[in-house]
């Protein structure tokens, strides 16, 4: 079967996307670590974010710390340039959040960013952060604006993501680093 894929609107990227705290229960650790086809707790995260008015929902974990989304990363730049994650023991490590994560080296490298740490993200650090992204195999970095009705940074997309962004856009179309050649016999 070949279908249309659903590709996020432009807006997403240049206005931004609003964001909810989920109150469905974060899957397991095992569940979200293993690539499946049980997506219930997904769907019911961005049924949660549509009837609130907004267009993703974020899982939080048992203690507190911001978690990942219906089916992407999330990620945060702090106020003073530290590109933020969370730890990938309870949530999927996306290929897509991977490469993100080393394509900001360049950013560090050119002075962007001051650095990068994967470590727990409380709720109110998570709210403090000057840029917040959703990052994924089919959004890529989608820059988030309002969490829960209130602006993330200055409330309009950041210059970060926007970055990452066209990183990965230039990535993609090089691809250097990543495609193996493979010798195909000649008939």
């Amino acid at each position: 079967m070949v279908v249309s894929a659903d590709i996020y609107p432009a807006s997403y990227y240049a206005q931004g996307v609003k964001v909810v705290t989920s109150r469905v229960p974060i899957k397991p650790p095992f569940f979200a670590r293993v690539k499946s086809t049980n997506y219930l707790a997904n769907v019911l995260v961005v049924m949660e974010a549509k009837d609130r008015g907004a267009d993703n929902g974020i899982f939080v974990d048992e203690r507190g710390m911001v978690a990942e989304s219906s089916n992407m990363n999330v990620a945060f730049v702090t106020r003073d340039r530290l590109f933020r994650h969370p730890p990938f023991d309870s949530i999927l490590s996306g290929i897509t959040v991977q490469r993100i994560l080393h394509l900001a080296r360049r950013l560090v490298e050119q002075g962007e960013l001051r650095d990068i740490r994967v470590a727990d993200i409380t709720v109110e650090e998570g709210r403090h952060a000057a840029e917040m992204m959703l990052i994924g195999s089919s959004i890529k970095v989608a820059p988030v604006v309002s969490w829960d009705g209130q602006p993330v940074g200055t409330g309009r997309p950041g210059p970060i993501a926007r970055r990452l962004l066209d990183l990965w856009h230039e990535d993609v179309r090089s691809a250097k680093d990543q495609l193996i050649r493979v010798p195909y016999p000649q008939t």
